[in-house]
């Protein structure tokens, strides 16, 4: 199984890659976002455009329900989205569009914020600036919106499990509402060039 990896290694590699052919970037304001792990794979599709592909992931709960203070923001997310770049790929203005998908559970954040626990999808826009730190590396600052459908169950509180009822006794069940919210797009991302 070592020699299938290492053999596997040294394919990838010995492929010539040039410049900007490729590139792998995170966002460090997920991370800031109770451990968001994330990941974007960017390529080049001519001077002036770029497809992207990301995912998304926090699986972690944090607080303790013994003490009346559990809280998460867990969230699986995969977006792909192209740029457009008036000036060259991967430097100075772009814009861009994002086809995005999300199944989440958070809650317990603030004070009054019931949980919900479901799947969004949606379309978003986003607009940023490139700065080039170096031959490989870039600076990424964007903002974005995205706009869509979710479809959720709120709870009374993150662990545990009473679901919420309308003033008729009814449980509030697999509710639908359309949305617009700031998007993941909003970034501060360091990105690596290949």
């Amino acid at each position: 199984m070592k020699h299938r990896i290492a053999l596997a290694i040294c394919l990838l590699f010995s492929t010539s890659l040039t410049a900007q052919d490729f590139s792998l970037s995170t966002n460090l304001l997920d991370w800031a976002n109770l451990g968001t792990v994330n990941l974007q794979a960017g390529y080049p599709l001519g001077r002036h455009a770029s497809l992207h592909a990301g995912v998304r992931y926090n699986p972690w709960n944090f607080g303790s329900v013994e003490k009346g203070n559990p809280f998460q923001n867990r969230a699986r997310t995969a977006y792909l989205a192209t740029r457009w770049w008036p000036w060259n790929v991967y430097s100075s203005w772009w814009c861009g569009i994002r086809l995005q998908a999300e199944e989440y559970n958070r809650g317990g954040l603030f004070r009054k914020m019931k949980t919900e626990e479901g799947v969004a999808a949606g379309l978003g826009l986003s607009g940023g600036y490139s700065w080039m730190i170096s031959d490989h590396w870039n600076l990424d600052l964007g903002l974005g919106l995205w706009a869509g459908k979710a479809w959720y169950t709120q709870y009374r509180c993150p662990r545990c499990g009473r679901v919420l009822s309308f003033p008729d006794g009814r449980p509030v069940r697999e509710v639908s509402k359309w949305f617009i919210l700031p998007s993941n797009a909003t970034q501060v991302s360091l990105i690596y060039i290949f």
